[in-house]
């Protein structure tokens, strides 16, 4: 009987069952079934196998012994009963000895070194030193035995690790770190035992989690700082731009204008953890056209605060909300922004009664706008809103050139007339400026001024006096006049004297716009002679009414013909009379000089 009244069954050969006969194992059942099989020649497989399985059903039988070359040819029977209860043993024969190697139940005992393990979950944490603990394994063998086994790690991350005896450590180094950013969140790999170089069971997973450390700063994406260009009609309290920062670590970023520049109040981040940016007052492109910004990205979730800013640079861009300005522009204003406000010139010509088909050179001129918004600078088209005078003025719509096609009539009856000219760009008719131009009509210059005399004497007595006017006869001041015959009484009232500038006795003497020679005569000598030249021009300022018959200069004023002559002055001591004055003075018409003998 085996353990708790159970028997002991027999499979064997004759000289086998006979042996443990006589031992007394030899039973029988209820049924009258026994518990042995005597194995002959003429027994079939298929009786000797039923046999076994008859005895693995069996609850009165506890072992089941059997010859070991009977037990070959029902190998696959023996191999599929996994169960504890029956054991079957294998034992020799008279004539077959015992192979160990054949032995199921020895060949499932040696297998068991490997049992006992399991998939492997562990963390270890990012920058961990070489050697750290990663887990122990659970296996029944052991590596460093007298039974030993052998165990392999294989997979992508298999080199992250290596074995010491039954326990899995980190294999990393100084130059080979940890880095969850770069490695990634998980290793793994495959544990896999041998037994006499046999798989001896399934591979075991091993899954590693890296655990994050707070090692990385946050760095922005480049595309999200490059330069912006923000038009300045975008509209106040609009999302402009969106900045974006990355951190390795996962960490939670917010976003932080620095506030110590000056052109940070332009913008406003009212969203933190957004980085949306947002306008917070108008742009100007005529006071600032470019902008300077560092925002902040900081960490809020750490206890490190780590860091990082990026500059940005805003253009401004141009937009068309500025109207045409005529030039010159005549500042009037400047607001806190320095926006210079200015008014429209008043532009003005001279005409006569004969002129006809010409353009008209206004002062100051030409005439000329352009697009308040610079950059742009859209065209513009010009025109006479009033004033043309059913035609009489006509003005090219892209030059402004304005030209008079016909003659005035009567200057006393229109002695002025007043243009409307409006500049309008060309895209936007709305967006208009208008300035004035006046047209003088004036009488025309027929004569050249000519003096009235043509001889005047003078004289200067040395005195101790800075400056003295020149006299003539009779103690009077010397006046030199010259007339102008398109006036009634001849008096010019636009009349200029005037000595050359090159002349090397313009610092002794002065002629004034009355036409009287003053003299310095703290410089002068007795007995000495200067030659003078005095010229006699008529200026004509714009919008006198008086005309001269020349040229257009760039004072925006024209001069008539002018005439000269040649001065003689000698000075005289300061005696008890007077000594005739060697001073003459000889003006003749249309330039001719000459000096008495």
């Amino acid at each position: 009987m085996a353990g708790r009244g159970k028997l002991i069954a027999v499979i064997g050969d004759e000289d086998t069952c006979t042996g443990f006969l006589l031992g007394g194992i030899g039973e029988l059942n209820k049924n009258r079934k026994p518990n042995f099989l005597v194995v002959e020649k003429e027994t079939s497989i298929a009786e000797i196998e039923e046999t076994f399985k008859s005895f693995l059903t069996r609850n009165d039988i506890g072992i089941i012994l059997i010859n070991q070359f009977i037990a070959e040819m029902i190998r696959h029977a023996i191999d599929q009963h996994m169960e504890s209860i029956p054991a079957v043993l294998e034992i020799p024969s008279k004539e077959h000895p015992y192979d160990a190697s054949k032995d199921s139940i020895l060949r499932r005992a040696k297998g068991i070194l490997c049992l006992g393990g399991s998939d492997i979950f562990a963390t270890v944490g990012e920058n961990s030193p070489v050697g750290e603990f990663i887990a122990n394994l659970s296996i029944i063998g052991d590596p460093t035995g007298v039974n030993s086994i052998r165990l392999c790690l294989t997979g992508e991350n298999a080199n992250w690790f290596y074995l010491e005896g039954r326990t899995i450590r980190l294999n990393s180094s100084v130059l080979r770190v940890l880095d969850r950013e770069r490695q990634g969140s998980v290793l793994m790999a495959a544990l896999t035992c041998y037994e006499d170089d046999i798989i001896q069971v399934s591979e075991y997973r091993v899954i590693v989690e890296i655990l994050n450390e707070n090692d990385n700063k946050p760095k922005f994406v480049e595309k999200t700082i490059q330069p912006r260009y923000i038009s300045e009609l975008t509209a106040v309290n609009s999302v402009v731009f969106t900045v974006k920062a990355i951190d390795a670590d996962g960490d939670t970023i917010t976003y932080i204008i620095d506030r110590a520049l000056p052109d940070a109040s332009y913008f406003r981040i009212d969203l933190p953890n957004s980085g949306k940016v947002i306008l917070d007052k108008p742009l100007d492109y005529e006071t600032k056209t470019q902008l300077q910004l560092v925002i902040y990205a900081v960490e809020t979730n750490t206890k490190e605060w780590y860091n990082t800013s990026a500059s940005l640079t805003v253009h401004v861009k141009d937009g068309d909300d500025q109207y045409p300005q005529f030039l010159p522009c005549t500042p009037i204003s400047q607001d806190n922004k320095h926006t210079v406000v200015c008014t429209n010139p008043v532009y003005t010509v001279n005409i006569t009664e004969k002129d006809q088909d010409m353009l008209l050179n206004f002062s100051p001129g030409p005439i000329h706008a352009e697009d308040g918004d610079r950059s742009l600078d859209t065209p513009l088209l010009y025109s006479i809103l009033s004033g043309a005078d059913k035609n009489r003025f006509q003005i090219d719509n892209q030059t402004a050139e304005i030209t008079l096609t016909r003659r005035v009539e009567n200057r006393h009856l229109t002695p002025t007339f007043r243009l409307r000219i409006m500049a309008s760009q060309l895209n936007d008719p709305k967006k208009y400026s208008v300035a004035t131009a006046l047209v003088r009509v004036l009488a025309e210059n027929r004569f050249p001024p000519l003096f009235n005399r043509t001889t005047y004497k003078g004289f200067i007595v040395e005195n101790s006096s800075p400056a003295t006017l020149v006299s003539t006869y009779g103690n009077e001041v010397l006046l030199i006049q010259a007339i102008d015959q398109d006036f009634v009484d001849g008096v010019n009232p636009k009349m200029h004297y005037s000595l050359p500038p090159t002349s090397a006795t313009t610092a002794l003497y002065h002629i004034t716009q009355e036409g009287v020679i003053i003299a310095k005569t703290d410089r002068l000598r007795p007995f000495e002679r200067h030659f003078l030249e005095v010229r006699s021009y008529c200026w004509i300022l714009a919008g006198t009414g008086i005309r001269c018959r020349t040229h257009f200069n760039s004072e925006h004023s024209k001069l008539s013909q002018w005439v000269t002559c040649l001065v003689s002055i000698q000075a005289t001591e300061e005696l008890g009379h007077f000594q005739l004055p060697g001073i003459v003075y000889r003006f003749l018409r249309h330039g001719a000089v000459h000096l008495p003998c």
